[in-house]
């Protein structure tokens, strides 16, 4: 044995234990990259690699001052105030900056700089030669607010068909805050339901996405509650 390890290139001792070693290394990666594709599909990705389940938006709006009850510091407005579309239309509708604009014309602080920036947007200022507030709406433009919760485009979701059922079904919400007691209810508002997809959002300082909002979970909760499971209740 002595006279063969003699005999063995110094190169051979050390580029087997390197390959080896490679080998090893590669197998590693390669199943780490399984394991999050395999979590990706089933539930949410790895909030890596631009895959967060949330964003800073141009300008920040906190739910927690507006949405949330006044128990809990907020102001206690409805969801529906904002996303007026979303128990008669597919969509839930995102308010135009003019919307905002009516409550923050006046309403909160001059130093703020996400109103600085909402009061610009809207086309608010103050005219420096008479400093008054004037609105002009030709300056107005759009607020390019990111998308967190997305579904594939093949998939047709519905909001009103949801929110309708569960207003009419309080014991099928999800997710219900704590300062929320629905038991004993026939019927609640649309906006005591929201969470079931989207969480406590009226608590959240930026609203990300709670849910993996996939295949499987909607059809689970869809035979739990007797809605369609075919193919073309959801798909194009």
């Amino acid at each position: 044995m002595k006279e063969l390890d003699r005999t063995t290139p110094i190169w051979v001792k050390v580029l087997v234990p390197l390959v080896g070693l490679g080998g090893l290394t590669t197998l590693a990666i390669i199943s780490i990259l399984l394991a999050g594709l395999f979590n990706a599909w089933l539930g949410q990705p790895l909030p890596v690699l631009g895959f967060e389940q949330t964003f800073d938006q141009p300008i920040n709006f906190p739910h927690t001052k507006h949405a949330a009850p006044v128990s809990e510091g907020g102001l206690g407005m409805d969801c529906t105030y904002c996303h007026r579309t979303v128990a008669k239309a597919s969509s839930a509708h995102v308010p135009a900056v003019e919307l905002c604009a009516s409550c923050h014309r006046a309403v909160g602080s001059p130093e703020s700089e996400d109103l600085k920036k909402l009061r610009m947007t809207s086309g608010i200022y103050e005219d420096e030669n008479t400093s008054q507030v004037v609105v002009d709406p030709e300056m107005a433009s759009p607020i390019n607010w990111r998308r967190v919760h997305r579904m594939p485009d093949h998939v047709r979701f519905v909001h009103s068909a949801h929110i309708n059922y569960l207003t009419n079904n309080p014991s099928a919400i999800g997710n219900v805050p704590e300062y929320l007691d629905l038991s004993g209810e026939e019927k609640v508002p649309a906006s005591q339901v929201c969470s079931t997809c989207h969480g406590d959002v009226a608590n959240m300082e930026k609203v990300y996405q709670v849910e993996p909002l996939k295949m499987g979970q909607c059809v689970n909760c869809h035979r739990k509650n007797g809605a369609p499971t075919d193919c073309a209740a959801c798909h194009h």
